[in-house]
């Protein structure tokens, strides 16, 4: 399973990207939204893992494949039950894709990709190919109202991920927080 975090974080990170358009009106819909989660799948070949995040604002929480992350006020807390640790590190650490920084996961989708509007089964999407012409295509896919986004698929070489959004709503109780009483016999490793 960390084989697969690894992977994803590898291959999702390979794409640095931002969009006009329709991603900018998925990001005002996540805004208009307050603090919100999202619970999804990622499938890469025959490996699939779920997880869900949250956001608020800048900061964000997401757990994907047992493995939970904290950020607020630009410090990354990684904690890995099965480990016992908790790694702490700069929020700079964190790559500016969907999963490892959703709070900055469709705002970032613009600036180095061209974007060109596609219909998919009758849904709005939009195909991201990177101006430089290195590194691979994204895909967004639009819920069935067009509002939010349902479905990216990161396309690299031979390799296709695909991140399919469950579900997203609106938070009335605000995001979890870091709170180390919750981990008292976990090793802490400070990176920053």
């Amino acid at each position: 399973m960390r084989r697969l975090i690894l992977t994803l974080f590898i291959i999702i990170g390979a794409f640095t990207a931002s969009a006009e358009g329709l991603i900018e009106h998925f990001e005002n819909s996540l805004k208009g939204l307050g603090d919100y989660r999202v619970t999804f799948t990622a499938t890469m070949g025959d490996m699939v893992t779920s997880g869900n995040y949250a956001v608020s604002g800048s900061d964000f929480y997401i757990v994907i494949a047992g493995v939970e992350y904290y950020v607020a006020q630009g410090v990354k807390y990684e904690v890995n039950s099965e480990r016992k640790e908790i790694v702490v590190d700069s929020a700079e650490s964190m790559g500016g894709d969907l999963l490892s920084n959703p709070a900055k996961g469709f705002s970032i989708l613009a600036r180095d990709f061209e974007q060109r509007d596609v219909t998919i089964d009758s849904r709005k999407a939009v195909r991201l190919n990177p101006r430089s012409g290195e590194g691979g295509e994204i895909l967004v896919v639009a819920n069935k109202g067009g509002n939010l986004p349902q479905m990216i698929v990161y396309i690299y070489d031979d390799s296709r991920m695909i991140i399919t959004l469950d579900a997203i709503e609106s938070l009335t109780s605000g995001i979890p927080r870091f709170d180390r009483s919750k981990y008292p016999d976990y090793e802490v490793i400070d990176m920053r």
